[in-house]
């Protein structure tokens, strides 16, 4: 008797099963199209990484060009970075990395056509290149272009090349060469590490040392994973806990509504002899219908909409794929949160007594969608808090100098640095000396050559990045002022910051490599030493435990290097504050850095590039931004899922209060007013369950940022929260609100008799 009561009251309340269920379906389904999505791109790697190389089944690498018995063909590679400056703008974000190779006498790679420009011209005394686009594309559509000149940078010297065309088509291994270069171009380069690739159509004859690479290889089919891919991997953890919160929120909704409606049904029932056991079972078949239904549904729109997506075989080659595990885990995980949401709701449903037969239907209280409500503004809020407060710990310190400027690779003399004094505009400039130094044992040293060594680096240690300049910005100090760090460098001591305090319990006082620390500055320092390139120079690694800020004869006493042998590769500077206002600073920096190349006397060996610290926290903000907000849409799509539960709350309360609004229209009130008051309950629901989602999603998002953070140690951690991305989620919220809110209180602004 039970379930047919129960499947008759949700036939008669078709509005709230058929929101519960649809709402639990877009929450099942969003969670099997993205698993699914990722399985089926990560499907799509090893057909790609074969379809690019199906030229040849195998290819070596090595330090050298060594003997490649068997070989179709052997080209010896250099790895450089790209001095590329769209708009005369220096790229932000990490450098671009190219390997170049000479170009043989047509394009070696017949399954990548070439879709811009010509060959390049063996014979021609100008430097030319033909690039594979996607080696030379930043931030979208950005790339040199053909005819354009465009910098190399190597270890040991810069080249500047003419780009004479681009090749297109599928993608290609990172060891393959995407730059190929003209004899003139190449032999600017002999001064540079070589390695060498051989493809082979088959394997055969003894192969010389070096790495193996075959289409089917794990590093190659890695490669072929996008960051978009990888991006849909970090965030499926959230779409489940997002998706689970939603079909809970929905489903105890639901249920509250359906126990309000049913009020006096259950206590006629409970009149006649039905037990509390009875309600239980009542309200637990219920949500068991609507959950597995929703489930059902779901899962077939979800696996639909993978297919459709997938249809492209250019892009998809292998086809749809689907993530039945996780798929089962959303089945296996479906009863819990239906028994989640029986608990949630079987308090309202015990207190139904007998006499309850005899009153009148109340209207049903809006306590479920609030929470509901409540709970999906949470995790939006949550995530941007997460986000924010992370990416606080690596915007750049506004005490920091104004700007970097990267003198690379051959850097220039004391005395060249000297000509730099008097710039307009810049009120003191500095060379910045900087060297990383090994805080434990020294490593290992690298691998011999061509012997599986991928450019002999060393492993990565615990280090320190000295830092001496001739001034000492007024950072922030957690231990220490700064009168007594300036002291304390002219005595020979070192400052520390924050970072590395944490990391390796060092405080004012202790020592660091038989060097006493004066202080401790609380300085985001990230950002700038990375884009400056101030880091991993002299085989060094690029992570570092952070800045040590000392004097140039602390520094040079670590350094075994004679002092006429370092040349200074870095300046910092400061600009007088009316030229900073007068350009701004991407205006400022451009018209600096080209003075500083013009007194260096445009070198060709070097490279000049000006890091400005505010357009560094611009592009950290901007990226960070992207990513959160890439994170936030997931959450933020659940609260529109969830606002379908208006839709159930309205209907419920328009029913129970038919009998007032049956009065309201006698005595002359319009659709109008009387939808009026359904919608401002609506808003008034949403504005109970934003004003209790945000101090929980603060809190929720602050912690979890400090779990994150503990991936970095010794990260300092900050309480940021993006207080306009919050007004425009809660304005987002409301909005959602009245999209579901007014076509379903128009429908049920006229009463029925």
């Amino acid at each position: 008797m039970i379930p047919t009561l129960a499947i008759r009251s949700l036939m008669r309340a078709k509005a709230r099963f058929l929101c519960a269920v649809l709402g639990i379906s877009m929450a099942a389904g969003a969670i099997v199209f993205s698993t699914s999505l990722v399985a089926t791109n990560n499907a799509q790697a090893p057909a790609m990484a074969k379809r690019a190389a199906r030229p040849w089944s195998e290819w070596r690498t090595a330090r050298r060009k060594d003997a490649f018995p068997g070989a179709k063909i052997v080209l010896e590679t250099v790895d450089l970075t790209v001095d590329f400056r769209p708009g005369g703008r220096v790229l932000q974000g990490p450098p671009m990395r190219v390997r170049l190779a000479e170009a043989p006498e047509a394009n070696p790679y017949g399954a990548v056509a070439l879709v811009e420009g010509v060959w390049v011209e063996q014979d021609a005394a100008e430097p030319q290149v033909v690039c594979v686009d996607a080696a030379m594309r930043r931030f979208g559509k950005i790339k040199p272009a053909v005819g354009e000149f465009v910098k190399f940078v190597g270890r040991k010297g810069t080249m500047t090349a003419r780009i004479a065309g681009y090749l297109n088509g599928d993608r290609l291994p990172p060891q393959f060469p995407n730059v190929f270069a003209n004899r003139a171009a190449f032999d600017a380069l002999q001064a540079e590490e070589r390695s060498a690739i051989a493809f082979f159509s088959e394997a055969s004859g003894v192969l010389a040392p070096g790495e193996i690479f075959t289409p089917e290889s794990d590093a190659v089919v890695a490669a072929f994973k996008s960051d978009e891919q990888r991006r849909m991997d970090y965030a499926t953890p959230l779409m489940i806990i997002a998706a689970v919160l939603t079909a809970l929120s929905l489903l105890v909704n639901s249920l509250l509504l359906s126990i309000e409606a049913n009020k006096k049904t259950l206590a006629i029932l409970r009149l006649n002899g039905m037990t509390r056991r009875g309600i239980v079972a009542f309200v637990a078949v219920e949500a068991f219908l609507m959950a597995f239904c929703g489930w059902a549904l779901g899962c077939a729109a979800g696996m639909g909409a993978v297919k459709l997506f997938s249809l492209d075989a250019a892009a998809f080659p292998a086809g749809a794929a689907y993530d039945f595990t996780k798929m089962g885990c959303t089945l296996f995980a479906m009863p819990f949160v239906a028994l989640l949401a029986i608990a949630f709701s079987l308090r309202s449903a015990l207190k139904t007594r007998p006499i309850e037969a005899l009153a009148e239907r109340v209207k049903p209280a809006r306590r479920g969608m609030a929470i509901t409500f409540a709970l999906g503004f949470a995790a939006f809020v949550a995530v941007e808090t997460w986000g924010a407060s992370l990416m606080r710990a690596f915007v750049p310190s506004p005490e920091w100098p104004d700007a970097i400027v990267s003198i690379l690779p051959a850097g220039a003399s004391s005395f060249d640095i000297e000509k730099l004094r008097g710039i307009e505009g810049v009120e003191r400039i500095s060379e910045l000396l900087p060297l990383q130094v090994y805080l434990e044992e020294a490593p290992p040293s690298p691998p011999p050559e061509g012997k599986g060594g991928r450019g002999g680096r060393m492993p990565a240690k615990p280090n320190a990045l000295f830092l001496a300049a001739e001034w000492l910005p007024r950072f922030k100090f957690a231990e220490g002022d700064y009168e007594t760090a300036c002291a304390g460098l002219k005595r020979g001591e070192i400052v520390i910051s924050l970072m590395m305090s944490r990391a390796r319990n060092l405080h004012a006082g202790d020592t660091l490599l038989g060097l006493k620390i004066a202080a401790v500055a609380d300085v985001n320092w990230h950002m700038v030493t990375s884009r400056a390139l101030v880091r991993g120079m002299n085989r060094m690694p690029v992570m570092t435990d952070g800045p040590c800020f000392a004097s140039f004869d602390t520094v040079e006493s670590l350094d075994r290097r004679p002092a006429f042998m370092v040349p200074m590769t870095h300046v910092c500077l400061d600009y007088k504050k009316e030229f900073l206002a007068k350009h701004g600073p991407f205006g400022a920096g451009r018209l600096v850095e080209k003075e500083i190349a013009r007194r260096l006397g445009n070198r060709v060996d070097s490279t000049v590039r000006l890091h400005s610290r505010d357009e560094i926290a611009d592009g950290t903000l901007a990226h960070g931004t992207d990513v959160i907000g890439a994170a936030a849409r997931v959450p933020f799509v659940f609260l529109a899922i969830l606002a379908i539960g208006f839709v159930a709350m309205l209907v419920a309360e328009a029913d129970a209060r038919n009998k007032e609004f049956r009065i309201l229209r006698a005595v002359g009130a319009t659709k109008g007013q009387i939808a009026w008051k359904l919608v401002a309950s609506a808003l008034r629901t949403a504005a109970c369950g934003v004003a209790c989602g945000v101090p929980a999603g603060v809190v929720c998002g602050y912690f979890a940022s400090l779990k994150t953070a503990a991936i970095w140690p010794g990260l300092p951690h900050y309480l940021a929260i993006p207080w306009q991305i919050v007004a425009e989620g809660a304005i987002g919220a409301f909005v959602f609100a009245l999209i579901f809110a007014i076509p379903s209180a128009l429908a049920r602004s006229s009463p029925r008799q």
